[in-house]
């Protein structure tokens, strides 16, 4: 996918109703579930954020149905990676550091990071 890029607000309000539904959903269908909880847009509006995540290759359509291309948990780590990388250089342990620096780590969450370490370790 190259240089991850970030869903605007707006679209990631509708990967969030495609990964709810965890389904194909027809283009029409999902319209009208976010008529269903109170957003005013118009089938154009809709298809401008569709064709935006299409280029973003997040999701798919084929005969009027969308599909996400990406799951949620990929999303999400693709986007703390982004984030690592512009600010930390791409290296999880600067992160780590730059919390024990100014000791925002609690006990508890210096032994649960050392259990995922661990668990990962094999």
């Amino acid at each position: 996918m190259g240089k991850f890029c970030a869903a605007s607000e707006a679209e990631l309000e509708v990967l969030e109703k495609l990964w709810d539904l965890n389904e194909g959903v027809k283009q029409s269908q999902l319209l009208a579930l976010f008529e269903a909880d109170g957003k005013e847009w118009k089938r154009q509006t809709l298809n401008t954020f569709l064709s935006r995540l299409e280029e973003k290759g997040f999701v798919t359509r084929e005969h009027r149905i969308v599909r996400t291309v990406v799951s949620r948990e990929d999303y999400h780590y693709k986007q703390i990676q982004a984030a690592i990388d512009a600010m930390y250089g791409g290296r999880l342990s600067n992160l780590v550091a730059a919390y024990y620096k100014d000791k925002r780590i609690s006990e508890s969450e210096k032994k649960e990071l050392k259990r995922i370490v661990e668990t990962y370790e094999g």
